[in-house]
């Protein structure tokens, strides 16, 4: 195995890693610190040294993929696992388990922080690790594979991905290094075509005109289009108006399809519970002003309702006790409803501004205590909702939460409702119940704990079934709001919402719909600003054990992950210790104690995970099985096509005649197309000069064109028994360099998608119609 660094293709690699940094670019608005920039360089440049060097080496192209995969994967596991290590190299079951914990810190900073995030281990970890793998598809396919048009595809996803989420439109600088960048690759590979070719001087002339030189000339027509598309697009953008741009994670209010410009900046669900109009509204304008240190962050309730008319939740009648002031305390403790031995921690909220109109007041909960010095504020016991007699400027919130870390008692969720003290909460919408029964049926199965009910149903709608969008899909559905969801399948949180609230309902738990905001994006300053879009609902479940907890059916990462007790195996494992009426609020979210940490396994991860994803593995499965009958029924045509005329053959000249039609066939599949119907010599020529033929190629050509010419035209005694086999090898000798030329890509396309199984299909319903 000789090095050869021509063969490395070291300047389309240099340019490959310097396309993927380029993409990369706009991350840096993103993300507050540079801590994975200079991890990200070293491995894009590490990707493309080991693709050049094992490409000197004359390696597969398999196996350059293959080492440079291997290599991103060594560098990520030294850089950021390496104290999981066993024997300083191996690694064992932690590393495992700390790269789920990379991934999950990762995902829990993105959840809960708009541009720019803080750039902990994890979202460094994530970051780095999609940009490695970026550049090896980008390398494999632009530079191994010889396709650096197709590698575009790659880097736009990267591109994309960056550009859509900087919070403000983007900047012109940004798209021209990217699409200089793939324009070089581009470049690069076509100076290396040209230079390639046998003679330095060759011309390209159609007739006596040579239209490789002059004005005209095709590298002068590339470069000025390739300015003018550029010039063109960036143009383009600073006219055409910028949409609002997207987040780290999309969906809920942020969803595309639920855009518009402009808006009013003021809050209309307090009036109707309906927030379809506040998701569109495009204000700027802060509705609520926060600072909290309580990870997660919680949605900001303003009421709820138990009241559904068959197409809407009407507003609530209110009941609410004697005017407090300056701080107001439910009179019924939140804990009261609660299991003793359910792990619980204090959190705190300070409100800087708000504009939410009285009197309504948006809080998380349940709610321990409201302070304000500019109103006074009564108690709903009944909404567990505060009213205002004002609007107050500003107001702090303590608040309970379960731990993070903390799992749910045994026996929570045993004892089933009394139907005649929760009727108003039980009333399911008799237009929908048909088919909720039918789906509960399916979702909850022998289910009878109403927090495994409630957590089933809530999986169910997270599952990746289920589209979001404020464009409910027309027809198709229902008659009624429910039915019509159920079965297209597609809505936002109201829909959502309703149909876990009816569900729950149907299973004879009390359930009703609440309403509130999103915490909102994380400013500069470090506090949260809510605005009118960041609107939502969501369903509240009254849980033996827990009292009114809240779920999350809403799919969409913006909303965050589902409450900590909204886990399948939520069962009691350790005795945990709980929050006493004499909590004092710390302001600073409680730590779980030692010994206290939730034992599982990367083995029960792995399992949880998968039965997560079962659905959407199950859709991909189904797509790679059909791509796969897809690509072997075109490949068997193929070759049936191929061989047609051989299988046919009864005598040594149709034999012969069957290897030319499998050399002309087969050739097409690799690209080359057969000329007209001519003399076997002039298609021979033909070949050699369309192939490229070298001498010992081209011979064997010349051998296999006599030996047709014989079985054609001279008399039949003239071909021997031995011609067939020796002509056979001839083919298969031109076939085999041929194919040896040609990029990977496309002799993959020959072998999956060969043009001759097209051709056998396209013609199989005539041959059968024939019959």
């Amino acid at each position: 195995m000789r090095f050869n660094l021509d063969r490395g293709l070291w300047p389309e690699a240099g340019l490959a890693a310097l396309a993927t940094l380029t993409v990369a670019w706009p991350l840096t608005n993103l993300l507050r610190e540079g801590d994975w920039i200079g991890p990200a360089i070293l491995l894009v440049l590490l990707v493309a040294v080991v693709g050049a060097v094992l490409r000197s080496l004359d390696a597969d192209p398999t196996l350059v993929v293959l080492g440079q995969a291997l290599a991103v994967l060594g560098a990520l596991v030294w850089r950021y696992l390496s104290d999981t290590l066993m024997w300083v190299v191996v690694p064992g079951p932690d590393t495992l388990d700390r790269a789920t914990e990379l991934l999950r810190e990762a995902g829990r900073t993105l959840q809960s922080f708009a541009a720019p995030a803080p750039t902990n281990e994890g979202v460094e970890f994530l970051i780095v690790s999609v940009l490695a793998l970026t550049a090896v598809s980008v390398d494999a396919i632009g530079v191994t594979g010889r396709a650096p048009a197709t590698a575009g595809l790659p880097l736009a996803a990267a591109f994309l991905v960056s550009v859509s989420n900087s919070g403000r439109a983007m900047d012109p600088w940004f798209f021209a290094a990217a699409a200089l960048a793939w324009l070089l690759m581009v470049a690069q590979q076509g100076n290396r075509l040209v230079s390639g070719w046998s003679s330095a001087d060759r011309r390209e002339s159609v007739g006596a005109h040579d239209v490789s030189h002059g004005p005209s000339g095709h590298r002068t027509v590339a470069r000025v289009l390739a300015v003018v598309t550029v010039l063109g697009a960036l143009v383009l953008a600073s006219v055409v108006p910028h949409l609002p741009p997207t987040f780290f994670a999309e969906g809920l209010a942020r969803d595309p399809d639920g855009r518009s410009v402009g808006g009013s900046g003021q809050v209309s669900f307090t009036e109707t519970m309906d927030v379809t109009a506040d998701l569109h509204d495009q204000s700027d304008d802060p509705v609520i002003r926060f600072r909290s240190p309580s990870r997660p962050l919680q949605p900001l309730r303003v009421t709820a309702t138990n009241e559904y008319d068959g197409e809407r939740w009407l507003p609530p009648d209110y009941d609410p006790g004697p005017p407090q002031a300056p701080q107001l305390t439910p009179g019924t403790s939140p804990q009261a409803a609660m299991a003793d031995e359910l792990s619980l921690q204090v959190a705190e909220m300070s409100v800087l501004s708000n504009s939410l109109g009285a009197p309504h007041l948006a809080l998380p909960g349940p709610v321990l205590s409201v302070t304000s010095e500019d109103t006074t504020m009564q108690w709903d016991a009944e909404l567990a909702a505060v009213r205002v007699s004002e609007r107050p400027d500003t107001y702090q919130v303590s608040f309970l939460q379960v731990a993070q870390t903390g799992r749910v008692p045994d026996g929570v969720g045993d004892a089933e409702a009394d139907p005649g003290e929760w009727e108003d909460y039980l009333q399911v919408d008799p237009d929908g119940e048909a088919a909720l029964s039918a789906l509960a049926d399916q979702v909850v199965g022998d289910a009878t704990n109403d927090l495994e009910v409630a957590n089933l149903i809530q999986q169910h709608f997270r599952s990746g079934l289920y589209t979001y969008s404020l464009q409910l899909a027309p027809g198709a559905g229902g008659d009624d709001a429910i039915s019509h969801f159920l079965q297209t399948r597609q809505g936002y949180c109201v829909q959502f919402a309703t149909a876990m609230v009816m569900m729950a309902r149907q299973q004879g738990i009390p359930a009703r719909m609440a309403v509130g905001f999103l915490p909102g994006e994380l400013q500069a300053n470090g506090s949260f600003s809510v605005v009118v879009s960041d609107a939502h609902t969501w369903p509240e479940l009254w849980i033996d054990g827990l009292g009114w907890t809240r779920f999350e059916p809403t799919p969409g990462i913006r909303s965050g992950p589902p409450p900590p007790y909204s886990e399948l195996n939520s069962g009691a494992g350790e005795e945990v210790p709980t929050v006493t009426e004499t909590a004092t609020p710390t302001g600073v979210p409680t730590q779980q104690p030692e010994g206290t940490a939730e034992d599982t396994s990367w083995w029960e991860d792995l399992q949880d995970f998968v039965r997560s994803a079962a659905p959407i593995l199950l859709r991909a499965l189904v797509v790679v099985v059909l791509l796969g009958v897809l690509m072997a029924v075109v490949a068997i045509a193929g070759r049936r096509h191929r061989e047609s005329v051989l299988r046919h053959a009864a005598t040594p000249q149709e034999r012969i005649e069957g290897q030319w039609e499998l050399l002309k066939r087969s050739l097409e599949d690799y690209g080359i197309d057969p000329p007209p119907d001519r003399s076997p010599r002039e298609m021979a020529s033909h070949y050699v000069t369309a192939a490229r033929l070298d001498r010992p190629t081209a011979d064997a050509m010349g051998r296999a064109t006599t030996v047709l010419e014989r079985a054609r035209y001279a008399d039949a005694s003239r071909t021997q028994d031995t011609d067939d086999t020796t002509m056979h090898g001839d083919v298969m000798r031109v076939l085999d360099s041929v194919s040896a030329k040609l990029p990977w890509n496309i002799r993959a396309s020959a072998k999956l998608f060969p043009r001759s199984g097209w051709h056998y299909l396209r013609a199989l319903p005539g041959r059968l119609l024939r019959r």
